[in-house]
C-alpha cells in the first residue's frame, strides 16, 4: 500500500490541474457515540468543525451530527468546554450541532447523505447536492467487523455502500472522499467499494484491528481527548492550510499513515479522487474570515490505547485518584467490573463458535461477499439483543471478528444464531 501511495503521490500535481467544476462543496461530521467514556468523538468532530470552517467552508453546508452529553456532563470539570489534546484549547464553543441526541442515527445519517426531501422540508439540513459538487463525510465512533456503531444502533457496511450506490446514480455527487475513525472501519469498504464511482475512502484501521485513541493521560478530565487518525489527519490539514490547493488527499493520507502508530490506515475506492487537493474537500477555495477556535495544532500524538479499551482509561484514573480506602474499593469494583464484562464477552462468543462447530458444518466458504454480510448482519442482529452490544461492552467488537469468520466459512445464520440463543439464554 505505501508503495501506491508513494507513486500515486508523485502524479498529484497532474490530477490538481484536472480537478474543481464549480460546484459546491458539502461536510457532514458525525460523532456516532455518547457518554463520557467516548467524550474523544465529540471533541474529534468539534475540531474538524473548526478545521473546515477556518479554510473558508461554508457554514450552511457543513451538517454535524453529535449526542452532545459530553460538553456539559456532571463529570467535565470545564463545563461547556471540549478539548482535543493537552494543550486544552476549546472545540466546542462556535460548533453549530445540527443533529443531536436521539437524531443521531443510521437511518438519518442516510438520509441526510441522500438528501431526504422530507427532511430538508421539516427544516432540517441535508446534502442537497449535484452532478457537480463534492462531498466530504467524517465518522468518529466504535466500529467491529462490516459495522460502525450510532448511540443506539449500527450502520452496516450493506447499508453505507448502497446508499452510495444511489447517490452515484442519482448524480448527487462529483467526487465524494470519507475518513472514517473506527476499529475495523476498513472491513466497511474492502472487497465492496468500486473503483470506479468517484468515492474515495481512508479508514483508521484494517478490516481486523483495533484502531486507537490517543492524549489518554489528562488526569484533569480522566478520559481520552482524541483518535490518533482523526487528530492526524486534522493537523495535517491545518499545517498545510496555507497551500491545501497544492496537497493532495493522498498527499495527506501518506503523511497520516506515517503519523499514526498501532494501526494500519487503509484505502478503498477510487484512486484518481484523492489526487485531488485537500482544499476541494475541506475548505472552499479561499480561507475566509471566522471569528471562532484559531489555535492551530503542533503536539505530537501521544499516550495511546486501543479504542476497545479506551473505556478502561476513566476507570484506571479513578483509581489512581482515589482519596480515601472506600473511594479506591468503589473504583476498584467499577474496573474489576469493566473487565469481568469484556471477559463474559469474549469466554460467550467463544462458545457460540464451539456450538456452530461442533453440532453443524459449513457449506463451504461464501465467495459472495453480500451473502456474508447478510449473515452476519443477521447474526450480531440477534447477539446484541441476546447477549451484548458493542455500546455496553466495546470489547464485543473486536470478538465480533469471530461470527464473521464463521459466516466466511459457510455456516448458515440459522445456526449461529441458534447458538446465541443457546450460549446467552
Amino acid at each position: 500500500m505505501h508503495f501506491c501511495l508513494l507513486i500515486f503521490s508523485l502524479l498529484s500535481s497532474i490530477a490538481l490541474g484536472l480537478e474543481g467544476g464549480g460546484g459546491k462543496h458539502w461536510a457532514v461530521l458525525v460523532a456516532g457515540s455518547r457518554g463520557w467514556d467516548n467524550y474523544r468523538h465529540q471533541a474529534d468532530v468539534c475540531h474538524a468543525y473548526h478545521v473546515l470552517r477556518k479554510n473558508g467552508f461554508p457554514r450552511e453546508n457543513i451538517i454535524t451530527m453529535m449526542y452532545d452529553d459530553v460538553a456539559y456532563h456532571r463529570r467535565n470539570p470545564f463545563p461547556g468546554k471540549l478539548f482535543n489534546d493537552y494543550q486544552h484549547k476549546d472545540v466546542y464553543e462556535g460548533v453549530k450541532i445540527d443533529y443531536r441526541g436521539t437524531e443521531v442515527t443510521p437511518a438519518m445519517f442516510l438520509r441526510v447523505l441522500k438528501g431526504d426531501q422530507e427532511l430538508k422540508e421539516s427544516g432540517f439540513k441535508v446534502v442537497d447536492s449535484g452532478p457537480q459538487d463534492n462531498v466530504f463525510i467524517f465518522f468518529t465512533d466504535h466500529g467491529a467487523p462490516n459495522l460502525i456503531v450510532f448511540p443506539d444502533g449500527e450502520l452496516y457496511a450493506s447499508e453505507l455502500n448502497k446508499t452510495l450506490a444511489s447517490m452515484n446514480k442519482a448524480k448527487r455527487y462529483r467526487n465524494m472522499v470519507l475518513y472514517i475513525e473506527a476499529c475495523h472501519s476498513g472491513s466497511m469498504f474492502e472487497r465492496i467499494l468500486p473503483e470506479n464511482v468517484q468515492i474515495f475512502a481512508a479508514t483508521a484501521a484494517d478490516p481486523t484491528e483495533s484502531s486507537w485513541a490517543t492524549f489518554c493521560a489528562d488526569f484533569s478530565i480522566d478520559t481520552c481527548l482524541a483518535d490518533d487518525f482523526s487528530y492526524q489527519w486534522m493537523t495535517d490539514t491545518e499545517k498545510h492550510r496555507d497551500h491545501l490547493s497544492n496537497w493532495s488527499v493522498l498527499e495527506q493520507i501518506f503523511a497520516v499513515t506515517l503519523a499514526v502508530k498501532g494501526s494500519h490506515v487503509m484505502y478503498y475506492g477510487d484512486s484518481k479522487v484523492a489526487l485531488q487537493s485537500v482544499a476541494e474537500f475541506q475548505a472552499n477555495g479561499t480561507r475566509g474570515t471566522f471569528n471562532g477556535f484559531t489555535g492551530d495544532r503542533s503536539m505530537a500524538s501521544r499516550d495511546r490505547s486501543t479504542a476497545s479499551h479506551a473505556h478502561l482509561i476513566p476507570l484506571m484514573h479513578q483509581m489512581k485518584k482515589a482519596n480515601s480506602p472506600k473511594e479506591m474499593e468503589l473504583a476498584q469494583k467499577r474496573f474489576n467490573r469493566a473487565l469481568e464484562l469484556g471477559k463474559m464477552a469474549r469466554e460467550t462468543m467463544d462458545e457460540i463458535v464451539e456450538e456452530v462447530t461442533s453440532t453443524s458444518a459449513p457449506s463451504g466458504k461464501s465467495t459472495n461477499v453480500h451473502e456474508r454480510l447478510d449473515c452476519y448482519q443477521k447474526a450480531y442482529g440477534q447477539y446484541k439483543i441476546k447477549c451484548f452490544s458493542i455500546q455496553q461492552v466495546p470489547e464485543v467488537a473486536k470478538y465480533l471478528e469471530k461470527l464473521d469468520h464463521l459466516c466466511e466459512q459457510g455456516y448458515d445464520a440459522s445456526v449461529i444464531t441458534q447458538a446465541i440463543f443457546t450460549a446467552c439464554e
